[in-house]
């Protein structure tokens, strides 16, 4: 009987301890599930992320309305963090915020520090330049000091052709070199530039490709350690494909039918 009864108390205890163990774990998932999705971003770049004046409170963007559609499908609120851009990768280093919807473009660079999840976005390097400026390839600009953005591909890339240049915090800032006449030209993303010609720099910028610039992909990026979420990221965004949100955020701002993407981080960083 003794015995009997000792196998008892020793099952009841085995029992409770599972029961309690099931029950943390529930209550910690919940709890994960539940916590915002804290997002860094610079919203200076239109058409991807950007407010209306420096009061307003909306992000606006595809990129925002992509972030935001893919939150919901994770269940997840957004909290949101506007730096410069220069500081984004830096403060998903430390794990200060979640992810970075930055227009960022993936370099392997950027990989070393950084996942990336699989890209949303495929853009290329443009010079913009005044009307009549006398600006028509990158062989015009050697002995002329160029507006970039600090941080980009743009300005990585000035570098290395050894064009002299101004790095500003934002493309915002760049632009508004060109406009006040303090540069002749800027080195910048395609869609931006487009987007900037067909709104305020209408009739008064040209926007000239860089032949030898390959295509760019644009990513979200989170911490090294964090693949958990780079999955979660993923399903939602692959799962906004499925049923056509994606598409209709695409072609809200870009008016154009959505390209073919590389479906993973490491297809779009081997191109």
């Amino acid at each position: 009987m003794k015995f009997a009864k000792s196998i008892s108390c020793i099952l009841a205890g085995v029992l409770t301890v599972f029961v309690l163990a099931g029950c943390g774990s529930s209550k910690t998932a919940e709890a994960d599930q539940n916590k915002p999705l804290r997002v860094a971003t610079n919203a200076t770049f239109v058409p991807f992320e950007f407010k209306d004046n420096d009061q307003s409170s909306e992000y606006k963007g595809f990129e925002m309305d992509l972030i935001r559609a893919i939150a919901k499908e994770m269940g997840r609120t957004i909290e949101y963090n506007n730096i410069p851009f220069s500081g984004i990768i830096p403060i998903i280093q430390q794990g200060d915020m979640d992810i970075a919807a930055a227009g960022m473009t993936m370099t392997k660079d950027r990989a070393s520090k950084v996942l990336f999840s699989a890209p949303f976005y495929e853009s290329k390097l443009v010079i913009l330049t005044p009307k009549n400026s006398g600006i028509q390839s990158i062989n015009d600009l050697k002995g002329k000091t160029i507006a970039v953005q600090l941080g980009t591909t743009g300005a990585d890339y000035a570098e290395a052709k050894g064009i002299a240049n101004k790095q500003f915090d934002s493309n915002a800032e760049a632009i508004m070199e060109l406009q006040v006449g303090g540069s002749p030209a800027a080195i910048i993303d395609k869609p931006v530039a487009d987007y900037f010609v067909s709104q305020d720099g209408k009739g008064k910028f040209d926007v000239i490709p860089i032949p030898d610039t390959k295509s760019e992909y644009l990513a979200f990026a989170m911490n090294k350690k964090d693949t958990e979420l780079q999955k979660q990221v993923n399903a939602a965004m692959a799962k906004l494909k499925e049923n056509g949100e994606y598409q209709k955020i695409y072609e809200k701002w870009f008016h154009s039918a959505v390209p073919i993407l590389p479906t993973t981080a490491e297809d779009a960083l081997s191109k």
